[in-house]
C-alpha cells in the first residue's frame, strides 16, 4: 500500500483515479496544461498563482490528492475538506504522480474539496483518487461576473448556473478578499450594490446556493463608482425667452435624445423637466417644455464636478 510522499502511477485497488483534466474539477486563478509523458495521462494543471485554488465535491469515504514535487515548488498547499483545513509541502525530491495528502475513514456522505496554492512557487495537480464505488459530483459556481460602476451604485451580472438555487453576493475593499457577504439568496443572475461610496474601488464575488451548500467564488469583478459629471443647459425660445436647468449628464442625455426623436415627430411634443428646487409648500414643482417653442440650446459643462 502507497504511503504519502511515494509515487502513485494508478490507482490501487478499492480507489479509481480522476485526472486533472476532468470536466468537475474547477479552477481558480491562472493554470495552464503542463504536458509530459510522466504525468497521469500525459498532462497536469499547474500554476504558480498565489491563491490559486482547485474545487471539486465527491462521494465517498476516503481521498488521495495525487501531485508533483520539486525542490521550488510550494511550501504550503492548503486542502479545505468540509470546512477543516490541512496543510502540505511540495517543496520535495523531484518526483512525479506523488501521492500528496491522503484521508481515509470518511463518513459515506458528499465532500467538498478546496485545494489553494498559498504561495507565488510552483503547483503541479495530478489527479485525485477517491472510493471505486463513489463518483464526482457536479460543482455549481458562478462565471462570468461583471461590474459596472454608476452613480453610488455598481450593478452586477453573472451567467446562470444549472442547479443553483440562489447567489450569495460578497465584496470586499481588497482584491483576492477576504469577501464580506452583502447579499444572500439572491433569485436572479444580477444585483445592485447602493451601499457605497462614491470614488471608493469594490471588489466582488458571487456563489451559488443549493441544497447541497455554497459553491466556489467566482471569478472576481471590481468597479468604482462615481458622481455623475453636471452641465448647464441653456435653452432660448423663440420668443427671445432663456431658461437654465443644471443636469447630470446622464439627464442631459435623456433630454437631447428626446429632443432628436421629436425633430422626426416621434415621442410627445413636450419635455418635462423636473425642478426639485426651492419647492416651498409644494410637494413637487415640474417645468413642460414645448418642442415647437425651442429656437436653440446650448450645454456648458462644470469644470469642477
Amino acid at each position: 500500500m502507497a504511503t504519502v510522499g511515494q509515487s502513485l502511477t494508478a490507482p490501487e485497488s478499492g480507489w479509481q483515479r480522476f485526472g486533472s483534466s476532468e470536466s468537475r474539477f474547477i479552477y481558480n486563478g491562472t493554470w495552464s496544461t503542463d504536458v509530459n509523458v510522466l504525468y497521469y495521462n500525459g498532462s497536469q494543471q499547474g500554476t504558480t498563482e498565489l491563491n490559486a485554488s482547485i474545487v471539486f465535491k465527491f462521494t465517498g469515504t476516503k481521498l488521495r490528492i495525487i501531485t508533483d514535487a520539486y525542490p521550488d515548488h510550494s511550501t504550503d498547499v492548503q486542502i479545505e475538506m468540509d470546512g477543516e483545513a490541512s496543510h502540505i509541502s511540495l517543496n520535495a525530491a523531484k518526483n512525479f504522480q506523488r501521492l500528496s495528502f491522503e484521508k481515509v475513514g470518511l463518513s459515506l456522505q458528499s465532500h467538498r474539496v478546496v485545494i489553494t496554492n498559498l504561495t507565488n512557487k510552483g503547483l503541479g495537480f495530478s489527479a485525485i483518487d477517491i472510493d471505486d464505488t463513489g463518483y464526482l459530483e457536479t460543482v455549481i459556481q458562478p462565471t462570468i461576473l461583471k461590474a459596472d460602476s454608476g452613480d453610488s451604485q455598481v450593478t452586477l451580472n453573472w451567467d446562470v448556473v444549472t442547479g443553483a438555487n440562489g447567489y450569495n453576493v460578497k465584496r470586499s475593499l481588497t482584491a483576492g478578499g477576504p469577501y464580506e457577504t452583502i447579499a444572500t439568496s439572491v433569485p436572479g443572475t444580477s444585483y445592485v450594490d447602493t451601499n457605497v461610496v462614491n470614488g471608493t474601488t469594490y471588489y466582488y464575488v458571487v456563489t451559488g446556493v443549493n441544497a447541497d451548500g455554497e459553491s466556489a467564488n467566482s471569478n472576481e469583478a471590481s468597479a468604482t463608482p462615481q458622481a455623475l459629471g453636471k452641465v448647464l443647459l441653456l435653452i432660448e425660445l423663440t420668443d427671445g425667452l432663456q431658461k437654465e436647468y443644471e443636469l447630470t449628464k446622464s439627464e442631459l442625455d435623456t433630454f437631447v435624445n428626446w429632443y432628436n426623436n421629436r425633430s422626426i415627430s416621434a415621442g410627445q411634443p413636450y419635455y418635462i423637466f423636473d425642478k426639485s428646487f426651492n419647492l416651498g409648500p409644494f410637494d413637487s414643482r415640474e417645468d413642460y417644455l414645448v418642442f415647437d417653442k425651442i429656437q436653440n440650446f446650448e450645454v456648458m459643462t462644470f469644470i469642477k464636478q
